[in-house]
């Protein structure tokens, strides 16, 4: 069999597969001991929770204006500008000296997110006639991927350097991802007139699929967030496993992800249903939180951190099932709304996850499996309903 670097996606999503794999590996390089690091600068258990959740009150005040520049300017250098402020928050983040200085990485981080909407509805555009299965491909398992080896690069990092280095490696990765970037012809500037003034944050809402995704979307993501947020610090102190090894056992979540990716990706019954699947795929990662809260044997530890990967994949799934629904010319507003909701989401679970920790640090983890079982039953409730049903006319692919 004949490979090439675009894995036959095409040399459009081919540049995007790698941009989200290098950003991806981002966050797998730093985000495992991110927690600790704030902890180590100085920060309580309580404002480790309002830090993490810091980005969940920035975003929409830098994704929703971002977006509209997007649309005016030249995308791919406002990209690049935004990801290269997040290279300076990381360096300054491996060298901070207190944890309110990691306020301003917090603060150059969602900047430099701007590249996920924008690379969402670039993916959708160049899709073809299978959303999902582009999507599968390109945001779920290139991603997941690199979320599995660059935890272990950065175990080793750790081991050598400190969580500083872990940092160092963030930046560097993030630099390596604009490489891709840069090659990506972004069709934002070329939209027509008539098509730009329909398309509006306004109309994204009134879209009824649309809403009901996006509805279903923040409630399964931050419910999930509030069990992931401080697994971490879990397993520091209530397990007294090393950073190293925490870092090392992230991986596990990619592999989860992967593994479900590709299972999407081989089904067409659940690429037909990605709503279903994501369901399949949060009650897997409420599974991983009740190992994780109950169980102190490492390979069962292991076990509930590669069910924890369901959490990613739930979220790609969304994403496949909005680029279907979506109208082309209220993708770009789609998206971004569907990046602020769910990334807000991902924000505020740590702060609700910090404040259920004081009754007890298992509270976190069990009550978020409970309220994904629920989450469970309500996608499970909503798959049917006819504008999720009814995907808009596909886009064909460039030649």
């Amino acid at each position: 069999m004949h490979f090439t670097w675009h894995f036959g996606l095409g040399r459009e999503l081919g540049y995007a597969f790698w941009a989200l794999t290098f950003f991806e590996g981002v966050f797998g390089a730093y985000i495992a001991v991110w927690p600790l690091w704030i902890e180590r600068l100085g920060a309580p258990i309580s404002v480790v929770g309002l830090v993490l959740g810091a980005s969940g009150l920035i975003r929409p005040f830098v994704l929703g204006p971002g977006s509209l520049l997007l649309t005016t300017y030249d995308t791919r250098r406002i990209l690049i500008s935004a990801r290269l402020l997040s290279i300076a928050g990381l360096i300054l983040a491996a060298f901070a000296s207190s944890w309110p200085l990691l306020l301003i990485t917090v603060l150059t981080g969602a900047i430099g997110e701007l590249v996920f909407p924008a690379i969402q509805t670039y993916v959708a555009d160049n899709a073809g006639r299978d959303p999902v299965h582009a999507f599968t491909m390109v945001i779920t398992i290139g991603p997941a991927v690199a979320l599995i080896v660059t935890p272990l690069v950065s175990s080793l990092a750790i081991a050598a350097g400190g969580i500083p280095a872990a940092l160092i490696l963030a930046a560097t990765l993030t630099a390596i991802g604009l490489i891709f970037v840069s090659r990506m012809e972004f069709s934002n500037g070329r939209t027509s007139t008539g098509v730009a003034e329909r398309s509006s944050y306004r109309l994204a809402l009134a879209h009824t699929g649309i809403r009901t995704l996006m509805i279903v979307h923040a409630l399964t993501i931050g419910v999930l967030a509030v069990g992931s947020s401080l697994v971490s610090n879990f397993l520091e102190i209530e397990r007294g496993f090393e950073p190293s090894l925490i870092s090392l056992l992230s991986a596990g979540a990619a592999v989860g992800t992967v593994t479900f990716g590709l299972t999407v990706a081989r089904h067409s019954g659940l690429r037909a249903a990605p709503i279903t699947a994501a369901a399949i795929a949060c009650a897997l990662t409420a599974t991983g939180y009740l190992l994780l809260a109950t169980q102190t044997w490492l390979p069962l530890v292991a076990i509930a951190l590669v069910l924890r990967g369901g959490l990613f994949s739930t979220w790609s799934l969304f994403l496949g099932a909005l680029g279907s629904i979506a109208p082309a010319h209220l993708r770009a507003r789609a998206f971004t709304i569907m990046e602020i909701l769910g990334g807000s989401a991902i924000s505020f679970g740590p702060v609700v996850a910090s404040q259920l920790w004081e009754i007890d640090p298992r509270v976190p983890l069990v009550g978020s499996a409970l309220c994904a079982a629920a989450m469970v039953v309500v996608l499970l409730t909503v798959r049917h309903r006819r504008e999720l049903m009814a995907p808009s006319v596909p886009v064909t692919s460039r030649p």
